[in-house]
């Protein structure tokens, strides 16, 4: 079953947008077979596919429009041999072909009225959200519980249709680095209200109902060794609302959020730890330290629009319709033996998207790198950010006056995590000129910079494929979408 928690329709005041300028979907698949290479040079380990998620409208929108309600549209850049080819393509959903039958959008958007009368309704699962290469796949998730990763694949990107493996997920399952487990959540607006998932390489799943007070939204989760980090937040459905049939989202200042850790080993929830009300969108990492769990996570203390919170400021913050995005990277330390957790801001900068190399999720990392907001109420990175997750120390680097980037992924080089190189698509806002930017892991340091022939638009997560996949790569010239 699907579900969204909404607002009434007088909170959502973004008018158009998302729909326009840097925001605006394109039209077309294209093929670029080769890159021009405008400043630096790819460095010689470069191998593999970097990968990014977005929300690409097939037909106009109905109205009003929500930047969610696009069809999944993933774009990337193989890397082999020292050179770049380009490539996007739809995630070809049922709901697309639906739509392209009938030479329209039909789906009920996020903003009106759902249609529970619908089949596989009332949401288009748009598939539009994150990516996660597993097993040979490259998964596209959609960031509402309850629908199916989408197969792709890799470097073609051509859609294989749902993935019905480990059955029904939200955005942001993660891989296991040691075991190579795929670890994943689901959400529902009815018991279980959250359910925690693994499949093993060997296809075993299992699926686990996690028991909570009631409906609560799942967006990602952080892995250590042993457990996998849940989160009971203080910004959910206003109850009372729900008893009279309304969905209407609340912050709950007066209400911890709270930790879970659940033991994948023994397949259970042990343990729940409280911090300060807060939502959290995105956590960097997590590991295991001694009788302590060090989770580093950028939380929000007042996420909603309608619903400020003692002490908010002037300070400009972006805004997806009702929410409101002001992050503050902190570390949870939580205690195993007294059951106690201790929260410290490690960097305030208005930064989010948190990313490290995927081969260290779960173990102790140095640093994190973040995209930082620019200081407008429209959701645009202007720079990246290296953040020492110990002492909180940080550098940046910014785009040019006017260029805006998106999530970066981390393209390891070698065995060293500072041996890497960070990758993200930049474009222009005016005249919607497109490069891919690579940056170094250490110093923020411009690598190389590649012209993309035609617009990339402003998107949602990243992800990089390391290996051989990209050799496979059949270049096709550029053509209208058939």
């Amino acid at each position: 079953m699907l579900w969204c928690f909404m607002a009434s329709a007088r909170d959502f005041i973004d008018g158009d947008t998302y729909s326009s300028q840097d925001f605006a979907p394109v039209e077309r698949e294209l093929d670029h077979p080769e890159l021009e290479l405008l400043e630096g040079e790819l460095p010689p380990g470069l191998q593999g596919v970097f990968a990014r998620n977005s929300s690409n409208p097939r037909f106009v929108a109905p109205e009003p429009y929500h930047w969610f309600d696009g069809d999944g549209m993933v774009h990337a850049v193989s890397f082999a041999d020292g050179r770049a080819s380009y490539r996007n393509r739809w995630v070809r959903t049922a709901g697309l072909a639906e739509d392209e039958a009938a030479g329209r959008a039909t789906w009920t958007g996020l903003l009106s009225r759902p249609d529970f009368t619908r089949a596989g309704g009332p949401y288009k699962n748009t598939a539009n959200t994150d990516l996660l290469y597993w097993n040979g796949r490259l998964l596209a998730l959609w960031w509402m519980g309850g629908g199916l990763p989408h197969a792709l694949t890799v470097p073609e990107l051509e859609t294989e249709g749902p993935w019905p493996d480990a059955g029904t997920m939200t955005a942001h399952a993660k891989v296991d680095p040691r075991s190579g487990d795929l670890v994943f959540l689901d959400y529902a607006p009815t018991p279980p209200f959250a359910t925690h998932g693994t499949l093993t390489t060997d296809g075993q799943l299992t699926r686990t109902p996690i028991e909570l007070p009631g409906p609560r939204p799942q967006h990602d989760l952080a892995l250590t060794e042993r457990y996998t980090i849940l989160l009971d937040v203080s910004m959910f459905a206003d109850p009372e609302a729900l008893t009279r049939g309304k969905v209407h989202m609340r912050f709950f200042p007066d209400r911890p959020t709270r930790v879970g850790l659940f033991d994948r080993k023994a397949h259970r929830l042990v343990r729940w730890f409280e911090v300060p009300a807060c939502y959290v969108y995105h956590f960097a990492n997590a590991w295991e330290q001694g009788r302590e769990v060090i989770v580093t996570v950028c939380r929000m203390r007042d996420p909603l629009m309608y619903q400020p919170q003692p002490g908010r400021t002037d300070r400009v913050v972006p805004r997806i319709s009702h929410l409101r995005l002001e992050p503050e990277l902190v570390r949870w330390t939580l205690d195993l033996d007294t059951g106690l957790a201790r929260e410290e801001l490690i960097d305030s900068a208005l930064a989010e998207f948190p990313r490290i190399d995927d081969r260290r999720l779960g173990s102790p990392t140095d640093a994190a790198f973040l995209g930082t907001f620019a200081e407008q109420e429209a959701f645009r990175f202007d720079g990246v950010r290296r953040v020492e997750l110990g002492s909180g120390a940080a550098i940046e680097r910014k785009y040019p006056a006017g260029w805006y980037g998106g999530e970066v992924s981390v393209a390891p080089l070698g065995p060293d995590p500072d041996d890497a190189v960070l990758v993200t698509f930049v474009s222009e806002l005016g005249s919607g000129r497109s490069e891919l930017w690579l940056l170094s892991a250490r110093e923020l340091d411009l690598v190389a910079k590649l012209a993309i022939p035609s617009r990339v638009p402003a998107g949602f997560h990243t992800r990089f494929i390391p290996g051989e996949a990209c050799r496979s790569t059949r270049a096709r010239p550029s053509s209208p979408l058939i």
